[in-house]
Parts: C-alpha cells; sequence; structure tokens
C-alpha cells in the first residue's frame, strides 16, 4: 500500500513527481543513469546476420570492434549517462524485408564503428568528462537505433490535472470533446479510496 500511495500521489499531482538529477525539470520526470563507469555487452546471437560472417575477420583486423566469439562490447561509458541510451538499442531489424534489414544493420555497423573507434582513441586516465564528448557525438544515430527513445521512467499520465489540457498531441477525439475538468483534491482522494477497494 506504501508504494501504491507514493506512485497515485505522484500520478494525480505531477507537481510532486521527482525530476531528473542532471537536467532537472527540464523533463518532465526522472531518467535512470549509470551510477559508475560501466559498458554493455551485445552476445553474438543479437549481432545483425550481415555482420556474422565477417566476425572472425574483424576480431582479427579489428579486435577493439568485435571480441572473440563475435560479441560487441560498447564502453566504457561515463557515469551518470543514462541507462536507456545503451540498453534500448536495438541490434536486429524487426522486419522480413531484406533491403530494411540491410539497412538497419548498416546504421548498426556505421554507429560501432564511429563509437568504438572514438572510444579506442580514448587515453587510460580519461575523464568521464572525456567519455561524454564522444557519446555527444552519437546521440542521434543511437536514438535512431533505440526501441524507446523516452527515458523518462515516471512521466505518467496527466489525467484529472491541469496539465492534460495543456498537452500537445492530443487525440482528434480528445480536443472534439473539449477540455477535461480539473479534478480538486478531495476528487483525487476520493478517486485513491474507490481504487483502494479493488
Amino acid at each position: 500500500m506504501q508504494v501504491f500511495d507514493a506512485s497515485i500521489e505522484e500520478l494525480l499531482w505531477p507537481e510532486k513527481r521527482k525530476h531528473d538529477t542532471v537536467l532537472g525539470t527540464k523533463v518532465p520526470g526522472v531518467i535512470d543513469r549509470t551510477t559508475e563507469r560501466s559498458q554493455i555487452t551485445i552476445p553474438v546471437g543479437f549481432v545483425p546476420d550481415a555482420l556474422r560472417p565477417m566476425e572472425n575477420v574483424l576480431h582479427r583486423w579489428m579486435p577493439w570492434l568485435v571480441g572473440e566469439g563475435g560479441d560487441v562490447t560498447i564502453g566504457p561509458a561515463p557515469a551518470r549517462m543514462p541507462v536507456n541510451l545503451l540498453s534500448n538499442l536495438q541490434p536486429l531489424s524487426e522486419t522480413s524485408d531484406p533491403v530494411a534489414k540491410a539497412e538497419h544493420a548498416a546504421k548498426v555497423l556505421k554507429l560501432l564503428l564511429k563509437l568504438k573507434g572514438d572510444l579506442a582513441s580514448v587515453p587510460a586516465g580519461a575523464s568521464d568528462d572525456d567519455l561524454r564528448k564522444i557519446y555527444a557525438d552519437v546521440v542521434k544515430p543511437m536514438l535512431s537505433l533505440s526501441k524507446c527513445p523516452d527515458f523518462v521512467v515516471n512521466r505518467g499520465h496527466y489525467f484529472g490535472t491541469a496539465e492534460f489540457n495543456n498537452q500537445d498531441g492530443l487525440s482528434a477525439d480528445e480536443q472534439a470533446f473539449g477540455k477535461e475538468p480539473v479534478l480538486s483534491d478531495d476528487d483525487k482522494r476520493a478517486l485513491i479510496a474507490f481504487l483502494k477497494t479493488f
């Protein structure tokens, strides 16, 4: 019940939501971030099919790109980097169209070559700020390969709040229906009590 109470309070009173430690109120909530320097490994089974026949050659000539066995490790990533920037990368295409698969594989390879090449040039004692500069150059291509480019984990919705009526991108039905009434604090508390009966 304590978790429900905390969550429903933030849902119905968006002003109570916690904000990102780096961006503050520039984003409407919290972004999960790495707590220390880290890396992510893409197992060979998730490497695009088009690249697998080349894994031995790539490992021999570019061991900084492809590890032994075909796994690809991306890192180091600096502390306080959005976790989802790395964890939501989509290395495999989800289409059966061979042209789209090839285009996706080319985007993945281009990103890997750029990122891994830049990271290979970082001196051993590089700071997290030095690493952030490298990742800043690849944010757009990483987002274009992301399965979920929205990193805010507690965004929620704005039902019953003034923010609901101020959102861009409301559906045609929502716009045709008109403005939603804003719930009073008493109405919100009554709604919470009602939800607890389920």
